[in-house]
This record gives C-alpha cells, sequence and structure tokens, in this order.
C-alpha cells in the first residue's frame, strides 16, 4: 500500500489573499502591520536583540498598553515574550549557551513558589497572575541574559542601551520641571513641577533613574580609564543626579544615598577617608544654609523624618494640606499591616491588595493605592510572613552575588558593573521601605541589571571601534 502525501498548496493561493489584505488596508495600517511582523520575526530571530529591547520598553511602554481586565498588558510583556520563544528556539538548536542554575535563580523559584501558594485565597486570581509575571520576568531575564551575554561586546551594548535608554527618560523630565509639562498639582511652589518622565508618577520614575545611578557612576569613577570617557559617563550621571532631584521623590532620594555611599565607599580608599573626615563639616555647612534653602525642598527632606513619628499618632493626626502625602502613605502601611496581621501564613492572596484594602483600611482613607507604600510590608500582606523572608533572602543573595562577581571580576570595567549593580540592589532595597518599585517593568531592569553583572569578567579581546572609545 502507498502512502499519499498531500503536497502544500501554491505559493500563489497565499500570496493573493495576503495582498488583498494588503491592498484594502488603510496605508498607515498596512504600514504598521507590516513593521509589526518584521520587528516580531526579527526578535524571535535574534533574542540578543529582544534583550536590548526591553530595555527602552520599560519606560516606553505606557505609550502603547491596553487593558483587559483591569489589567495592563504593555509592549514589555510582549517583546519578553518573543525573547522566551526565540532564546528558547535559539537553545534547542545550541546556538547559544545553557545558562547556570544559580543560587540568585534558586532564591527566586523559592520566592515564586511561595507567591504561588497565596493564589489558594486569592479573590481575584488575575491581579494575582499579573503579580507573579514580575518575578518570572526577573528570573527569566536574569537567566537568558547569562546565556545570551556571553561576548564582551553585547555585554557593553547592553550597558550602552540601558544608559541610552535612562537618559532620554532624564532629559525629558528635566524638561517637564522646568517647561512645567504636565498636571498642576505636580508644581513644586512657582518655580519647579515635579519630573515623571513616562511613568505619569514622580516616584516610579525616580525609582527607574535610581536604579542606573550607580551603576552609571560606577562606571565613570571606576571603569574607564581616559579622560574623555570619564567626562561622558560622569556627565551622564550628573544629568541622571539633576534629574533624580527635581523628581521630589524622598524615597528616591534615600535609595541614592545608599545606592552611591555603597559605590564610592567600597572601590575608593581615599573616598572613605573623605567621607569620614568631611561627613561631619558638610552636616554642618548643610545647617548652616537650611535656613536660606528653597522652603520646598527644606519641607520634603524634613518630611522624611516626621513621618518616622507620625505612625505612632497616625488616627489622632489632624490632616493639613502640608501633611497629606505623608499621612495618605502611612494609611497604606496601618492598612498593609493589619491585612498581614489578620492573615500572617498566606496573606489576603498575591497582588490582591486593593480588593482586600475595604476590609482593612481607616475610615478616613477610603481609596486603596494599589500596594501599602513598602514592598516588604506589601508581600507580606498579600502572601505572607515565610514570603517576606523568602524575598529578604532575594536580596541577601543578590548582594551576596554581586559582591563576588566584583571580587572576582579581572577588570576595571567588571568590577566597576559588578559594584554598581551592588550600588542599584542598595537603592532598590532602600527605596522599598517607603515604596514599590516593581511597577512598570522594573522588574525587567532588576533582571538586566543582574544578568550584567554575573557576566561581568571580560576574558575575550577588547573590541575595537566606537563601543570601545566610549568605554574608554
Amino acid at each position: 500500500m502507498f502512502s499519499h502525501r498531500t503536497a502544500p498548496p501554491p505559493a500563489w493561493m497565499v500570496a493573493i489573499p495576503i495582498g488583498l489584505a494588503i491592498a484594502l488596508l488603510p496605508a498607515y495600517l498596512t504600514a504598521v502591520l507590516l513593521v509589526g511582523v518584521a520587528g516580531v520575526a526579527v526578535l524571535m530571530a535574534r533574542p540578543l536583540w529582544a534583550l536590548f529591547a526591553l530595555a527602552f520598553t520599560v519606560p516606553y511602554q505606557g505609550l502603547a498598553d491596553f487593558r483587559y481586565q483591569n489589567v495592563n498588558i504593555t509592549p514589555t510583556e510582549a517583546v519578553f515574550l518573543l525573547l522566551v520563544i526565540g532564546w528558547g528556539t535559539a537553545r534547542a538548536a545550541g546556538r547559544v549557551p545553557a545558562p547556570s542554575l544559580s543560587p540568585l535563580v534558586i532564591a527566586i523559584g523559592l520566592l515564586l513558589s511561595l507567591l504561588i501558594l497565596s493564589c489558594v485565597v486569592a479573590p481575584n486570581l488575575i491581579l494575582a497572575g499579573k503579580e507573579l509575571v514580575k518575578w518570572v520576568e526577573v528570573a527569566g531575564v536574569t537567566l537568558i541574559g547569562q546565556s545570551l551575554l556571553v561576548r564582551i561586546a553585547d555585554r557593553r551594548m547592553m550597558f550602552l542601551v540601558m544608559t541610552a535608554a535612562v537618559v532620554s527618560q532624564a532629559v525629558y523630565g528635566l524638561l517637564q520641571a522646568t517647561q512645567h509639562w504636565g498636571p498642576d498639582h505636580f508644581m513644586i511652589g512657582s518655580w519647579l513641577m515635579r519630573a515623571y518622565g513616562n511613568f505619569e508618577q514622580p516616584n516610579p520614575y525616580a525609582g527607574y533613574l535610581g536604579l542606573h545611578l550607580p551603576l552609571v557612576l560606577s562606571v565613570a569613577l571606576f571603569g574607564v580609564r581616559t579622560r574623555p570617557a570619564r567626562w561622558f559617563w560622569g556627565g551622564a550621571s550628573a544629568l541622571l543626579a539633576v534629574a533624580l532631584v527635581t523628581t521630589m521623590s524622598r524615597g528616591a532620594w534615600l535609595g541614592q544615598i545608599t545606592g552611591i555611599l555603597t559605590v564610592v565607599l567600597i572601590e575608593s580608599r581615599s573616598a572613605r577617608h573623605a567621607v569620614l573626615t568631611f561627613g561631619g563639616l558638610g552636616s554642618v555647612i548643610l545647617l548652616a544654609l537650611w535656613p536660606v534653602l528653597p522652603s520646598e525642598v527644606t519641607d520634603r527632606i524634613g518630611s522624611i523624618f516626621g513621618s518616622l513619628f507620625a505612625v505612632f499618632s497616625l488616627a489622632s493626626t489632624t490632616l493639613t494640606p502640608a501633611n497629606w502625602a505623608v499621612m495618605e502613605r502611612l494609611s497604606q502601611w496601618y492598612a498593609g499591616w493589619q491585612m498581614f496581621s489578620a492573615n500572617p501564613i498566606v496573606g489576603v492572596g498575591i497582588g490582591n491588595y486593593n480588593t482586600a484594602y475595604a476590609t482593612y483600611r481607616l475610615p478616613e482613607w477610603p481609596v486603596a493605592l494599589g500596594h501599602a507604600h513598602n514592598h516588604y510590608l506589601t508581600i507580606a500582606a498579600e502572601a505572607g510572613l515565610f514570603a517576606c523572608l523568602a524575598y529578604i533572602i532575594v536580596i541577601l543573595v543578590a548582594i551576596r552575588s554581586t559582591r563576588t562577581a566584583w571580587r572576582t571580576a579581572t577588570t576595571r570595567y567588571g568590577r566597576a558593573i559588578a559594584l554598581g549593580t551592588l550600588g542599584s540592589i542598595g537603592a532598590l532595597a532602600t527605596h522599598n521601605l517607603v515604596d514599590v518599585l516593581f511597577v512598570h517593568g522594573m522588574s525587567v531592569t532588576v533582571g538586566l541589571l543582574l544578568a550584567l553583572s554575573s557576566v561581568s569578567d571580560e576574558r575575550d579581546p577588547i573590541p575595537s571601534g566606537l563601543i570601545s572609545r566610549i568605554m574608554g
């Protein structure tokens, strides 16, 4: 008996419907469709390019997102999916090396397991899934980045792309602050508007800048040799710092104190002596200049310390325009703590802070803000004590792995990248005491930082050309 193999349809049978569709569609839709299809094909065929593209999708994802059942779906998720498919195909074909199952990825896996466990009590599984995706992105980008960033040119290009993305946001934020592009309630006095970039709010924008500033500063100070390269990266660092100041984000300021001091004090012995010698003098000068500093700045700095005491008198404090923002944040702390106290084992369900808020809130504060304005407390409230401990373990393992990368790196640039990532982790951990930075795709940024530092040792020849000149 002979088997009959069905012949594929002629090419014209496929080409004619596609041609008719292109001819009937409006020109701009046809262009968008063709560009989109070509982009998808390229990113799937070149997963390294998808990794580069991810860095730009984070700050600009709000330009092309859409909502489905109260969940935002953004280009970041789409590009991440293409990255996974493209890398998985390349890995199956043996074109890319296998990543190592590092202690950091194992720690993230433990955290994910505990977060999934909390889904048992989650009233809204869609919101739970959205939150779980963030940690899948952290683990996935870290793993895939280790596999793809094996050449020095690729690692340096990754750093350049990340810096280009954040510098573009810094420039845009400075224009917003100086030209007053934004809503009136972002005005600080009559002379400055709080910068917010493409993040809709100043605080996540400041967090995004703060994740990059220690890294770029570390390269400027310790990662390059030539004077032009130091001026180049020093200028980029200064631009990020000024933009971060214009956000007037107190949490980001605290985070940068941790991040920048980590970078400077660990690598430079002279800097350690300078901080010890001139730290007291700088404090005296700051106190002396305090009366002449703009009140908008001094009020926000003073509120950092005032909020530490206001939490103990939250219920009895009289609300005023001056203390509204601080008291609103403290009310979220209160609700988060009540959620955790009532559900200490598995919480109220990962991602379901807003869903449970009405049961645990103060009467004067009916509006939930999406989280408890403290990432540690938010995880404890949503997923319980063990998940919070697992999250702390993830941070500690990330610190240990980047510190090991810094100690074992054989080049200036490798040490600078690892040290800068260590500073970024410090900034993230500190800022998350008063906010939650795992929003707006920044879980991808964290994964890129961890991937970049985990392969920071440079054993192959330094490439020539533009990248080499910029990197000094």
